[in-house]
């Protein structure tokens, strides 16, 4: 685990990025950059791909951090930047129910989300169409994707208790 100060986590909407890598951050003294803020402004407003990259092109330079998203597109400048990629490649059943509990819950209590957001019910439905719609994309590419990198040690988990089993490990 020496060396890790890089750390990028990834998976489908609701698997538990942000969760996973505060914890992460937090056992490993590193700083943790929660990612979802990058893409909305308030208003449920996107943020530009150029603007995007910029924001994470700032955090990736740095010696050490934690970062919670996938980065598709910017996969080029973030993956390869990592040390460590920790992929939470959960059933789908546990996907559709995490981020269709979270969406509502956060409905319902009209919990503060990205970038002074609250959930709304169309907002609430988009981000369970969208992780419907990515869940088999994901399992499809990332693999490939994984296999392309260079001297970055990946991990695969398929529950949560594997991950957390991980993370005991480190430090």
């Amino acid at each position: 685990m020496d060396g890790m100060k890089r750390i990028l986590i990834i998976g489908t909407s609701g698997s538990g990025k942000s969760s996973l890598a505060a914890q992460v951050a937090q056992r490993l003294g590193l700083p943790f950059f929660a990612s979802d803020h990058f893409y909305w402004e308030p208003g449920w407003k996107l943020v530009s791909l150029d603007e995007v990259h910029a924001r994470l092109a700032e955090i990736v330079c740095r010696e050490a951090w934690v970062l919670d998203g996938n980065f598709d597109n910017e996969r080029e400048l973030v993956w390869k930047s990592a040390d460590c990629i920790v992929w939470l490649d959960y059933s789908f059943a546990t996907i559709l129910w995490r981020v269709a509990s979270r969406n509502l819950r956060w409905l319902v209590t009209r919990q503060v989300t990205w970038s002074g957001n609250r959930m709304t019910w169309s907002q609430a439905i988009s981000g369970i169409r969208h992780a419907v719609k990515s869940y088999s994309l994901k399992r499809r590419l990332y693999p490939g994707w994984q296999a392309e990198l260079s001297g970055v040690a990946c991990h695969r988990f398929h529950n949560s208790r594997e991950a957390q089993a991980w993370l005991q490990s480190l430090g």
